[in-house]
């Protein structure tokens, strides 16, 4: 009888591969052996190795490399750092709005109460105290937005997430280069490892923050809607307060619409939601183009033409560099929105003094 040979589960014969050569594993069983602790990203590689060994101890090797470990650990660093210092701006931001919001619509208050006919007794105390609160609230504006700025939380996030974006980066390009020069079988598992870790995990991050930002988006479309309605209804009313006494709360709405329409302008621009949203949709449909040529390079890499798992993963990490560069072309307009915050707080507290 003729011997037979068996052809692995997760191995594929290479067509027009001289005899004698073993079959080159598949892109299927390769990503199933990279997806292994069943998590996704750059955090996923340091335990990764361990479960390398077995199928692919050459790639293992390369995780365990020097090269890769220091990025991986200069990105954990990093991003912590990033993380830390984007919630400090952004909490410290938002408070700075949030007085500056409340401080408008007691200063309303204020005018509302003088704006009686017949002022009650106790009309003096609570524009005093009215005046004092306004004041509080300025104040503890200014004090969120110094906190801000002191920090350097604006340049400290750029400069960190620039440095933690460059170090993710750099793993996936190390891997690459060195699997492909490993051969074939190495670099179809270096593939599978860019496309789940890589590409497909920024495809799902996107996805989701991309979707955070609209419905943040729409938030403040509510707030901003809520401002319109409040304005419509202090300006509509002047006939009223004209020909009825007492009626000159009805212009306060006014006054608190315009309280909040500076709060949901402040926070647009601040989040920066509907510009953030749609560049990261364009960003996740470029990658969808790139993973939708994942099969072609596996094909040229099992046909004996390794380097293209290098074009690939440059392919990837260029588009990812370029989405970058945006971003920090976007936050420069936290500070612009910062020196806003301040003039807008100034310029409370001058008309109080």
């Amino acid at each position: 009888m003729d011997e037979t040979t068996s052809t692995p589960a997760d191995s594929t014969p290479v067509t027009g591969v001289p005899s004698g050569v073993p079959s080159l594993p598949s892109l299927e069983g390769c990503m199933a052996a990279v997806s292994a602790n069943e998590t996704s990203g750059i955090g996923a590689l340091g335990a990764l190795s361990g479960s390398l060994k077995h199928s692919c101890p050459e790639l293992a090797a390369i995780l365990q490399s020097s090269a890769v470990r220091t990025n991986l650990d200069i990105y954990k660093r990093q991003d912590a750092e990033a993380v830390r210092q984007q919630a400090g701006l952004m909490q410290e931001a938002t408070w700075a709005n949030i007085c500056l919001m409340a401080a408008g619509v007691a200063s309303g208050l204020v005018l509302a109460i003088t704006a009686q006919p017949s002022t009650p007794e106790y009309a003096a105390l609570m524009t005093l105290g009215l005046g004092i609160v306004t004041l509080a609230l300025g104040a503890a504006g200014t004090f969120f937005g110094y906190l801000a700025r002191d920090q350097g939380r604006i340049s400290r996030w750029q400069a960190r997430r620039g440095e933690a974006e460059i170090a993710r980066l750099a793993v996936f390009t190390t891997v690459g280069d060195k699997a492909a020069e490993a051969g074939p079988a190495v670099a179809l598992h270096g593939l599978a490892l860019v496309v789940c870790h890589l590409l497909n995990d920024q495809r799902n991050w996107l996805g989701a923050r991309a979707l955070r930002h609209r419905k943040s988006s729409e938030t403040t479309s509510r707030w901003g809607g809520l401002a319109n309605a409040l304005a419509f209804i202090g300006g509509s009313g002047a006939i009223i307060v004209s020909q009825v006494k007492g009626s000159v709360w009805i212009v306060f709405a006014g006054v608190v619409g315009a309280a909040i329409a500076a709060y949901a302008t402040n926070r647009d621009a601040l989040l920066r939601d509907r510009a953030n949203a749609d560049r990261y949709e364009k960003a996740q449909v470029a990658l969808d183009g790139l993973a939708g040529r994942t099969d072609e390079v596996a094909a040229q890499i099992a046909a004996g033409e390794p380097k293209a798992l290098v074009a690939f993963t440059d392919a990837v990490t260029d588009l990812l560099a370029t989405e970058h560069k945006q971003w920090l072309e976007g936050t420069a307009q936290a500070e612009a929105l910062l020196s806003k915050l301040d003039a807008q707080l100034k310029q409370l507290t001058e008309k109080k003094t």
